[in-house]
């Protein structure tokens, strides 16, 4: 979790004597980091699939029959063309199969007018669908057979997630806010209803599909300072003061339980507060529901600590 030093000194500018800082609220209030509600996405009602054309990068066998049958394997150029022999480049880019075979016999017919021509696909390469954003593996897929989105999402290594011995499991992508962009717009599907497979949702790729997934922003806890655990947690709805702590292995003997700080929004301009947990045990003060994003930091004595939080952070 790397911040700019002249970030953190901001953020520990703003952190001075504990009397000073307000209390932390019992409840967050919204505001501009906690995730709007997003408008429930209808999918499609109809889903027929694309009809194969063919497209630069596509590998072929070329087939005549006559009397003199030819075979030749041969590509679809970047310009769209194949370059078949005694006939020489021919535009077929765009052309379903039987298209582009007819206009290669009437492009080899001053030589062979008894020609005629059939088209094989040995790779589909020219069809590719590609895959960005916080996923493990981003980058383009060929488009073959029923391709649907989860088929995607899975080729691409599914969505990116942070796990180690310090860290738990964090969610690092936003399905929910994924989108599949084709012919420049984004299609009304819920890209984490796909990964379930709905099939309203789950719909077929086409070549030329972008699909994005953003970086999760938010969507998670971290507890540093006097705790036996340091981590990262995922965050989910109703996640108090208490339980992050004690997800993060409790506080210390050097803990300062009376000042433990909850630092909330940008971290170029966050809320800070102080929670009492002495206070909270003896029933004078609420257990603090946490947002997503926070940071929460138990102290000993704040002045001298400072080095390790930047350190930390």
């Amino acid at each position: 979790m790397r911040r700019s030093l002249p970030t953190l000194l901001l953020l520990v500018s703003g952190l001075g004597c504990a009397p000073e800082l307000p209390a932390a609220p019992a409840h967050p209030t919204p505001s501009a980091f906690v995730a709007a509600e997003r408008a429930p996405l209808p999918g499609l009602t109809s889903d027929p699939p694309a009809p194969f054309t063919l497209q630069p990068g596509d590998q072929l066998t070329l087939r005549t029959l006559s009397v003199r049958p030819l075979e030749a394997e041969v590509s679809v150029d970047p310009a769209g063309r194949l370059h078949v022999p005694l006939a020489g480049a021919v535009e077929v880019g765009g052309l379903p199969l039987d298209a582009a075979e007819r206009r290669i016999e009437g492009r080899l017919a001053p030589y062979d007018r008894f020609a005629r021509v059939s088209l094989h696909v040995r790779e589909a390469r020219g069809h590719l669908a590609s895959v960005a954003g916080a996923v493990r593996e981003p980058g383009r897929y060929v488009v073959e057979g029923d391709l649907r989105v989860s088929d995607l999402l899975a080729r691409a290594g599914g969505p990116r997630a942070l796990e180690s011995d310090e860290v738990e499991w964090v969610e690092l992508a936003d399905l929910a806010g994924a989108s599949l962009v084709r012919d420049g717009e984004a299609l009304p599907i819920d890209v984490s209803l796909a990964a379930r497979g709905r099939p309203h949702h789950d719909v077929r790729v086409h070549a030329g599909d972008l699909l994005y997934v953003p970086p999760a922003r938010g969507r998670h806890v971290t507890v540093l300072g006097e705790v036996g655990e340091p981590r990262v947690l995922p965050f989910s709805e109703g996640l108090r003061l208490t339980a992050a702590l004690a997800r993060a292995g409790g506080m210390t003997d050097d803990a300062d339980e009376a000042d433990v700080r909850v630092l909330r929004g940008p971290l170029s301009g966050p809320a800070v507060y102080r929670a009492n947990l002495s206070a909270l045990v003896r029933g004078e003060a609420p257990d603090v529901a946490l947002a997503p994003g926070d940071v929460v930091y138990v102290t000993t004595e704040w002045l001298a600590e400072v080095g390790e939080v930047i350190q930390r952070l």
